[in-house]
């Protein structure tokens, strides 16, 4: 069975790509497969950095809840580390078919950051992917 992944930074979300990637599963009734990725506890987080963080999570999870209700087949996974490394040893640990990327509102006005991550995953990994530029302003 196929599987796709959406990678999501802890930092900030990737709505767009999870909205993508649940349309594919349902309509290929494929198997999906989310994979959150925190930073690794190396210093306390400020209380922001911790409140983004929780929204984060708070919304992945009614998103997932709302998928599943869909007849979505969806697993969760967490992960600490660095969200390029994590991402790569999670697609080729787990024969996923489709990355779905979402490139974060920041990185998509500074572009040279971003695609050094989005390079070194695709040299890295064998799967298709699926990349997702945010709309300006909404």
């Amino acid at each position: 069975m196929e599987s796709i992944l959406v990678a999501i930074d802890g930092k900030h979300g990737a709505w767009g790509a999870l909205s993508r990637a649940c349309a594919l599963a349902k309509r290929m009734d494929v198997k999906l497969n989310v994979l959150l990725v925190v930073p690794p506890v190396e210093r306390a987080l400020s209380r922001a950095e911790q409140q983004v963080e929780e929204d984060v999570r708070v919304r992945l999870g009614l998103n997932i809840e709302a998928a599943k209700s869909e007849g979505i087949c969806i697993n969760y996974f967490l992960a600490e580390g660095s969200y390029d490394n994590e991402v790569i040893e999670f697609i080729n640990n787990n024969k996923i078919s489709l990355l779905v990327h979402e490139i974060p509102e920041e990185d998509a006005r500074s572009p040279e950051r971003y695609y050094s991550t989005l390079h070194s995953i695709r040299h890295r990994v064998s799967c298709r992917v699926e990349i997702l530029v945010p709309k300006k302003g909404v």
